[in-house]
């Protein structure tokens, strides 16, 4: 199989799956390797760990969400793929900068 091909493979997975839980052996087996090699390869080919990579897109749906719905944040959380609120926002925060809950309000500031 081809890199390039794995490395798609693996991205159109994480998009039609990050709005659930991903277990590293489940992954491995869509590209036929076991769990550390696929862990070796996405690292050298991403520069970033898988969890890693998921989570930024659980985190910008959840910007997307927190844009154009009503949903409270906590619902948002779940439904991105996050199965624990503080952990939510921690990795919320990483990426943006600022709590879920900053970033819609800030939104709304501007949209006014």
């Amino acid at each position: 199989m081809q890199d390039n091909s794995k490395t798609e493979i693996i991205y159109k997975y994480i998009n039609q799956n990050f709005q659930n839980h991903i277990p590293l052996e489940e992954i491995a087996n869509q590209v036929s390797m076991t769990v550390p090699a696929f862990c070796r390869y996405f690292k050298k080919t991403s520069g970033k760990t898988f969890t890693k990579i998921v989570n930024e897109y659980r985190v910008v749906h959840a910007t997307k969400l927190l844009s154009e719905t009503q949903l409270s944040i906590t619902d948002i959380c779940f439904d991105c793929g996050f199965n624990n609120f503080s952990h939510f926002n921690k990795i919320f925060k990483e990426f943006t900068g600022k709590s879920a809950s900053k970033y819609r309000q800030e939104l709304k500031q501007i949209l006014q």
